[in-house]
């Protein structure tokens, strides 16, 4: 039983390119679906924002089937699968750093994080398609970034897109040439911390290893 519910079919609710390719290192079988106007929100706390917003994009996925199955319409998921939702944002000085509206905020973001530590904090969500039951985790990692100049921002910014990055980075690209150490899950950082996902999925009956 236990090897037949570790084949249920990840959907992942998100179109995060890092995300994708966290899935796709660890060799799980995912297909993504995101649908537009999630209803993101933003609170002070950080904890509660990550848990809200991911909750927010794996219902939205969620009631979408539901809706599809209610009308008796086809769609390419059949039986039981899983729906995950993420939302990730970048912790310092009380202050959230989202994804920059633009360079200039981008810059901003860079230059407040020069030098110092951050946090990254990750909210999950998993869906359960066919008992609707769910649960939610976040994860926590520090990052110190090294003192950057004007020049390093600018060369950064120049070669890569950092528009749909929080915090106006990415640890998978040219933005770990910014980061001095990293305290917690590295994978956190790109977005989808492997080891507590991993965990959670274990709670549904999906072992990953087997």
């Amino acid at each position: 039983m236990l090897e037949e519910e570790s084949r249920k079919k990840i959907i992942l609710a998100s179109a995060s390119p890092r995300r994708r390719k966290i899935l796709k290192l660890v060799k799980l079988d995912f297909e993504v679906v995101k649908l537009k106007g999630s209803g993101e929100k933003r609170f002070k706390n950080p904890y509660t924002m990550v848990v809200h917003n991911s909750i927010i994009k794996a219902r939205n996925v969620y009631n979408y089937f539901k809706e599809k199955d209610s009308k008796k319409q086809v769609t390419d998921y059949t039986g039981s699968f899983l729906i995950a939702g993420f939302d990730t944002v970048v912790y310092i000085d009380k202050d959230i750093l989202g994804k920059p509206a633009d360079r200039k905020q981008a810059e901003g973001f860079l230059n407040t994080l020069s030098g110092r530590v951050h946090k990254v904090i990750s909210g999950i969500c998993i869906f359960e398609s066919d008992s609707g039951k769910y649960n939610c985790g976040t994860e926590s990692t520090e990052v110190k970034f090294r003192k950057l100049t004007a020049d390093d921002i600018g060369g950064y910014l120049d070669r890569e897109d950092v528009l749909d990055k929080a915090g106006a980075y990415n640890v998978f690209g040219y933005g770990s040439l910014l980061v001095e150490k990293i305290n917690g899950c590295f994978y956190n950082v790109a977005g989808l911390p492997v080891a507590k996902f991993v965990s959670m999925l274990k709670e549904f009956g999906y072992n990953v290893i087997s």
